[in-house]
């Protein structure tokens, strides 16, 4: 009997599910549209109905329904499964509570757990009184299952015990403390207005407790320590609201608390996730980015918030990011504009500038004495300028800056070369860490490199499948493998089935049709650049043998360094302007 997903599969093509999202229209084997998951003009997302997979070119992304569906709704493989299931008709069998797994069984209690704060909020008109002082809505505290956890060491405990759950297992969910030296466990939160945390299937994973007595020694917020379900790396507080509102709106909000997320909903923000207490990880970005390439970030205006949205923009400028601050000035916070008018945050929001004119902002603000506000422009702003990988932003920002000092953009370049080049760490005011890359190694060229590989590989793949071939495999395969090397060449053959096939599927939508017959010239164009990459990438190496020859002061190993570097130059010279790589691969 087939499995679910088999029956899925059988029941919904790729082109049904994808279809629903993105308008396609017919080009050669494949269909095409407007990629779902970046804001493109020219059709760049490609479907195959043969294989039964999706590639979008603009944004990397590819697989099969169960990924696109995970893409698109922001779940896991189980939400996805869920998803086309109930589109499909088939039934998923439940699954009996006594035989479920452990984290199953987690999920489980901690949406009791949620059941029970909502309860015990009903109980309790102060704090709802509280809530409305903090301008937050009756809609809005059940739309996010507000609750509260009353005064009382084990309330929670018992009431779980008596939902069958054991100690062990409300520990291991993290709303239970262990004592020291035995005795009963007590609860993790008391007295404490509760904020449940989703991931990204809308699943309660977690809890933040905002304190609501009068308790001087408590911590104002305590969140769930970290469980096998709730990694605070791994899960945005709000993500599973704000997904759409992300997608419809091409940003996200980035904000610091609680009453910040909330409010910002309820003022219209529906884009908008928090932090809640954690720094912004790469996980965190990587959610962020599967939905829109931009981000605005409106954290804290004091010197904690600005240190905050310096170490998240490292992370998400790297990335290729358009990372915005939102100013929010007189020690205000989302929170309180929302509370005093909603207007207040649009125009903050609205008002947002580029991390780096942002940084230029402040810093000139903070420093009265010319030559040190451009010595901290220099430490503090530039190396953000360094870190981006597109070439094109990096010129314009430069540009800004050098305006902005009053210097020429020549020098301001020149400085983000040093940055580039240097291998130190920061030190005293510098703040964000400078890369020790050499430009060779530009994260953008290596990915179009990547880029180039992959295709020649999906290239030769493809030509050995097809009938009628456009090109020979065999002195394609001889001239990729003269490019690589051999111990190279090799690795490409362990590339898993599923990268082997999107590789084809690339090939496929790129070069049927679209070279009419140019494909052989593509072939050795590609395989000319990935040539000159490779000696040029020789030759830094045999640049840097050298240097350490000449500080080491060793003569024969400069000698032979000095040969190598000579032998590299006469094969770049012969090289650049002549393609040996035409009429190589021709049928």
């Amino acid at each position: 009997m087939a499995t679910p997903i088999e029956q899925i599969k059988q029941r919904l093509s790729i082109v049904d599910v994808v279809s629903s999202y993105v308008s396609l229209q017919r080009a050669g084997k494949s269909l095409k549209g407007k990629s779902p998951f970046t804001n493109e003009r020219t059709p760049s997302f490609f479907v195959s109905p043969d294989r039964g997979t999706y590639y979008c070119f603009s944004s990397g992304k590819g697989g099969d329904i169960f990924t696109f569906i995970g893409e698109m709704e922001g779940v896991d493989f189980k939400g996805a499964l869920k998803i086309l299931a109930e589109r499909a008709g088939v039934e998923l069998v439940a699954v009996d509570p006594a035989t479920r797994d452990t984290r199953e069984k987690l999920l489980a209690l901690l949406e009791d757990a949620t059941r029970y704060f909502v309860i015990e909020i009903k109980k309790a008109p102060s704090v709802h009184t509280y809530l409305h002082e903090r301008g937050v809505k009756d809609e809005t505290i059940e739309r996010w299952r507000i609750g509260y956890a009353p005064l009382g060491w084990r309330n929670l405990k018992e009431f779980l015990n008596g939902k069958g759950y054991a100690d062990d297992l409300i520990f291991q969910a993290g709303l239970l403390k262990k004592p020291d030296a035995g005795g009963a466990g007590y609860d993790v939160f008391r007295d404490r207005v509760m904020f449940p945390i989703a991931d990204a299937s809308g699943r309660v994973v977690g809890f933040s407790g905002r304190i609501f007595g009068q308790d001087p020694a408590a911590p104002k917020y305590v969140n769930s320590p970290e469980t096998e379900l709730f990694l605070k790396s791994h899960v945005l507080f709000g993500y599973d609201k704000a997904k759409q509102g992300i997608r419809t709106y091409d940003f996200s909000l980035v904000v610091e608390g609680q009453f910040d997320l909330v409010l910002s909903h309820q003022a219209g923000y529906t884009n908008t996730v928090a932090l809640s207490g954690t720094a912004l990880s790469l996980a965190h970005v990587e959610l962020l980015q599967r939905l829109s390439n931009n981000v605005v970030l409106a954290l804290d205006a004091d010197t904690a918030g600005i240190a905050s949205a310096k170490r998240s923009a490292v992370v998400m400028l790297t990335r290729g990011m358009d990372v915005k601050i939102a100013r929010i000035l007189g020690g205000k916070d989302p929170a309180d504009l929302v509370r005093e008018n909603p207007k207040l945050l649009r125009q903050a929001v609205g008002g947002a500038q580029h991390i780096v004119e942002f940084l230029l902002a402040v810093l000139r603000t903070a420093t009265k004495d010319d030559r040190a506000y451009k010595l901290r422009v220099r430490e503090e702003v530039l190396p953000f300028i360094e870190l981006m990988p597109n070439h094109i932003d990096q010129e314009h920002f430069a540009d800004i800056v050098a305006k902005d000092l009053g210097v020429t953009t020549d020098a301001i370049r020149h400085e983000v070369t040093r940055i580039t080049e240097t291998s130190k760490n920061p030190q005293g005011s510098q703040s964000v860490p400078m890369s020790s890359r050499t430009p060779t190694e530009k994260p953008v060229q290596l990915k179009r490199m990547e880029d180039i590989l992959e295709h020649l590989y999906g290239i030769l793949l493809w030509q050995e499948g097809e009938g009628a071939r456009e090109v020979n495999p065999e002195d394609l395969r001889k001239n990729l493998e003269f490019v690589l090397g051999h111990a190279s060449m090799q690795s490409l053959f362990d590339w898993p089935p599923e990268r082997k096939n999107e590789a084809i599927f690339k090939a496929e939508t790129v070069y049927t049709d679209a070279t009419k017959g140019g494909l052989p010239r593509a072939l050795a164009e590609m395989l000319q650049e990935l040539y000159l990459a490779s000696l040029r990438q020789r030759l830094a190496t045999a640049r840097e043998q050298l240097r350490v020859a000449e500080e080491a002061g060793s003569d024969e190993e400069k000698t032979r360094a000095l040969d190598l570097c000579s032998e590299i130059n006469e094969l770049l010279k012969d090289t650049v302007g002549h393609n040996r790589f035409l009429h190589t691969t021709t049928t």
